[in-house]
């Protein structure tokens, strides 16, 4: 019996090379897709054996991927699993976001996992068990200033995602999104390096800790699994219980004394 096939996008880094190692643990055979050859290349020196192939691409030039989509399923079979998870963050004032920022980031992080989608769920309509996970974003629902085409974008990919559950429903194929908080992955480059800044993001986060890769892939993998085979159509939301709220006296201090201002106000 062929293995199942799983295909990433942004899977030389971050989450997405460890969703790629939990599916390659999982028994499934990886098309990893990723603009960094260097990242790819080692990602598959990890992985001796041919359990995992790897893509180079751009995901900007979506015009490219349905013939990419095509070359993946005469070399690997049709899919089971499609993982939308690459993105990219461009941070600019509003007045200042130029027009190829917006077709970058939207290119990216949504009308490349349209494109994805289109050219490879033919095939998956031939595979039982079918599923599509999209890699959102909690900006996407609580947006941060100077994030503008990264918040719509990522906002566009939940409702790709809901639409897509209902249109690909009938045909067994299930669509969710994981929409993750704040992950510690190379995205951030030094900024966690910061203990100031670590420290106090922290205090945001009712677990007191940021996400890791592997707390993504484990998600992803389960939404992918026929543990999950009757969900769709869903965001989960993983942000140690940010979105939720805040606990103040964490943030500003003794309770009791953030209580009595409060009250002194009232």
């Amino acid at each position: 019996m062929n293995k199942p096939v799983a295909v990433i996008t942004g899977a030389a880094s971050g989450i997405g090379r460890a969703t790629a190692l939990r599916f390659l643990d999982e028994g499934h055979r990886v098309a990893a897709l990723d603009r960094s050859q260097a990242g790819l290349a080692n990602l598959q020196q990890s992985q001796p054996g041919d359990d995992i192939k790897t893509y180079v691409c751009d995901l900007v030039e979506t015009d490219q991927l349905p013939a990419l989509a095509d070359r993946m399923i005469d070399e690997l079979g049709p899919p089971r699993v499609l993982v939308n998870n690459a993105g990219i963050c461009l941070y600019a004032d509003i007045a200042d976001t130029t027009d190829d920022m917006w077709l970058r980031s939207l290119n990216v992080n949504l009308v490349s996992a349209a494109s994805l989608i289109r050219g490879l769920v033919p095939a998956m309509k031939t595979v039982e068990g079918g599923a599509i996970v999209n890699v959102a974003s909690r900006n996407a629902l609580s947006s941060s200033p100077r994030a503008a085409t990264y918040d719509a974008s990522k906002a566009g990919l939940l409702a790709l995602t809901r639409t897509m559950a209902v249109e690909l429903g009938g045909d067994g194929i299930r669509v969710n999104a994981l929409i993750p908080g704040f992950i510690d992955t190379p995205v951030h480059g030094d900024l966690l390096e910061d203990e100031v800044f670590a420290e106090n993001y922290r205090k945001l986060i009712p677990l007191n800790r940021f996400g890791s890769p592997d707390d993504m892939a484990n998600i992803i993998c389960f939404l992918a699994s026929e543990k999950a085979a009757f969900i769709t159509g869903q965001g989960i939301i993983a942000d140690g219980g940010q979105i939720s709220g805040q606990n103040y006296a964490k943030m500003f201090g003794n309770r009791e004394s953030f209580v009595s201002r409060q009250l002194d106000n009232d």
